[in-house]
Parts: C-alpha cells; sequence; structure tokens
C-alpha cells in the first residue's frame, strides 16, 4: 500500500505529465519562435522550461518557487526517464530566467489552446442553432509593490492592487473563448469592447448591460453576433408588437431604430434580445438560458482558487510577470476544460455543467 507521502508523489507526477500532454513541446517551441524569445546561447533555464515551470505555479498554488521547480524537474524526469544530476536553480535565477521569457509567450499560447470545444451534437451549448456564450470580468488581487501599486487599487478602499479581467467563455463546456486584462483604473466596459474581435455570427452572447449600456450593445451587434443581455429598467423602453410568450418588440432611439425583443422577467430585471423572432426562441428557452449565464462563475473563481491565502491571488511583483501568470492561468484551465469535455464524449456523457 503507498503511504501518503508517496500518492502526494505519484499526483504531483500526474501534475506535470498533464502539462507536457496538454502542452507538447512542439507547440512550446512554435509560441517561442512566433514570440521571438528563442536564446541564442545555451541556458540552465531555457524558454520552453521556464514556460512550463510558470504553467507549474498555477497548479502548485500553495508551493514557493524553489519546490515547484523540484517537483518539475521530478515530473519531467518520471516522464522521460531522464535523470538530472545538477543542483535545481535557485529562486533569483529562476525570476531573472521569467523576466527574460516575459508575458508574451504565455499570451500566445494562450492564443493557441483558446477557443470554442463544444461538439454540433452537444444539444445543450447550443440554442436555435447558436453558441450561447457568456461574458462577464471580476478583479485579481496583486502582492503590494512599488510596481505593482501601477494597477490601482479599485475605490480607494482596497488594501492591495488589483487587475482587471474580463472574458467570454462557452456556456456549454465553460471553455474560455477569449481574454483580457489591465489595471483596476480601466474600465470593464473598456476591456470588454476589446473582446468584441472574438464573437461570431454563430454566438449568442449572454451578458449584464448595466455597467456598459447600449453604446456597447450596438457594437457588439455590429459584429454579427445575437445579443441576449439582462438590464433593468427596460420598461421604459417603447413597445412595439407583442407577441403570445410575453415579449415584445421595441425600437430604442439609442440604437437608431434598430428592433430588438424584451421579454420581462420576475422581478426588476428585463431580457433584451437580437433574436426578434419568438419561433427561433420563446421567451422561456431564453430565460432559461440567460440563468445559465453563472457559467462564467466557474472559470473567474478557479483564477482566485487557492491562490496564497485569502488575500493574494497572484504572487508576481511585477507588471510583466503578473500578466505571465495570468495568461499561464488561462492557459492551465483552458486545457482543463478541454480534457474534461475529450474525457466526456469519450464516455457519451455531456460536459455541460460540468465544474473544475
Amino acid at each position: 500500500m503507498k503511504t501518503p507521502s508517496e500518492d502526494g508523489r505519484l499526483a504531483d507526477q500526474l501534475s506535470i505529465g498533464f502539462l507536457t500532454s496538454v502542452f507538447p513541446i512542439s507547440l512550446l517551441d512554435e509560441v517561442i519562435g512566433v514570440s521571438g524569445c528563442a536564446e541564442r546561447r545555451r541556458r540552465a533555464l531555457p524558454a520552453r522550461l521556464t514556460i512550463y515551470y510558470v504553467l507549474a505555479l498555477c497548479l502548485f498554488s500553495d508551493k514557493n518557487y524553489d519546490q515547484v521547480m523540484r517537483l518539475l524537474l521530478n515530473g519531467l524526469a518520471w516522464r522521460s526517464r531522464w535523470v538530472y544530476t545538477w543542483e535545481p536553480p535557485s529562486a533569483s535565477a529562476i525570476s531573472r530566467a521569467r523576466a527574460r521569457l516575459g508575458a508574451e509567450p504565455l499570451r500566445v499560447l494562450f492564443c493557441r489552446v483558446t477557443g470554442p470545444v463544444a461538439e454540433p451534437q452537444a444539444s445543450r451549448s447550443w440554442l436555435a442553432g447558436l453558441r450561447p456564450v457568456t461574458m462577464d470580468g471580476t478583479t485579481l488581487v496583486v502582492p503590494e509593490t512599488r510596481d505593482n501599486s501601477a494597477f490601482g487599487y479599485p475605490d480607494g478602499a482596497a488594501r492591495f492592487p488589483c487587475v482587471r479581467v474580463v472574458a467570454v467563455a462557452e456556456n456549454g463546456t465553460h471553455a474560455l473563448i477569449d481574454a483580457t486584462f489591465g489595471s483596476s483604473a480601466v474600465e470593464e466596459r473598456t476591456l470588454a469592447r476589446r473582446l468584441l474581435r472574438c464573437l461570431e455570427s454563430d454566438m449568442l452572447l449572454l451578458a449584464r448591460s448595466g455597467r456598459w449600456g447600449f453604446e456597447l450593445w450596438r457594437q457588439a451587434a455590429e459584429t454579427g453576433t445575437h445579443l441576449l443581455w439582462g438590464v433593468t429598467g427596460a420598461d421604459a423602453l417603447p413597445i412595439g408588437r407583442s407577441f403570445e410568450d410575453g415579449s415584445y418588440l421595441s425600437r430604442p432611439a439609442g440604437l437608431g431604430g434598430a428592433p430588438l425583443r424584451v421579454i420581462p422577467l420576475p422581478g426588476a430585471e428585463w431580457l433584451i434580445t437580437t433574436l426578434v423572432d419568438p419561433g427561433q426562441a420563446s421567451a422561456s428557452e431564453l430565460a432559461a438560458r440567460y440563468a445559465e449565464r453563472w457559467v462564467m462563475d466557474s472559470a473567474l473563481a478557479w483564477l482566485h482558487s487557492d491562490r496564497r491565502g485569502p488575500a493574494i491571488t497572484l504572487r508576481s511583483r511585477s507588471p510583466e510577470m503578473v500578466a505571465q501568470e495570468i495568461w499561464a492561468l488561462l492557459c492551465v484551465y483552458q486545457a482543463m476544460r478541454e480534457l474534461t469535455c475529450q474525457a466526456a464524449s469519450h464516455e457519451g456523457a455531456s460536459c455541460t455543467c460540468a465544474r473544475v
């Protein structure tokens, strides 16, 4: 029978195996080449090993830098039967290697692995031939250093600097489609506007528009995607044709007369959508799908989980390393979602509503 420590080592080795499986060396070399960070001389910590290390930091959030490096090297040795005989690098050497690497390779890696993963036959991942996706945001707390103070303190009351993250996720699988982040001083609507680049005509974007307004609605609609947003005060919208399902058409002046459909909900919230034909999707169907916008909670909450205690979310002490760490977290989350859906597909089940 294995001892608890042996079980722990096996789990650690499997975690490193997970990294090398979903982020193969060929992919890392491609990312390194695109990012222009290939080494001109041989180093003890080459770029590909440093990328694996930054990804491993996300899996072992309760370990310090030295411990994570030892776990990584042991895991690589176990997986490849390679035995290293040199002393693992110090924390300062690791920090220098991370600084040489920068954030760009992890951003490029995220762009390579991100995207929807739902299969066409996954009925819960589609509605009226459209792929429901949700946009939402959160803030991540970073260590208080002179450099990190540039991220700002939300509302002037926060104890630590914060980074604002906004992402779009596929509802059925919780897989990330795109993400961006910036200083907490940057308005969420500004970051949300960057993510309009990821929208496609076969998507249905779910969001709460209270903090974004009709301007972002108009810009999102111009991408060709369909929209389903929760709003307050929709009873002030002009009422046009009414439908049997309780919804009605409206042509707000702020949208230049473009039609939208209004769906009353219990309480003070209403839904507005570009799906103006009830035959395409009924009010009850749209309300049920809008209730699933909580899928973003699992993605955004995972960025917070078990990260250096209840206060500090990230561990990096400079803006460039914070960006590197955030991209790495998003990469690892996306890889875990894809593996979960692959496993569900092999079992003939749906990964809809599965949580990491």
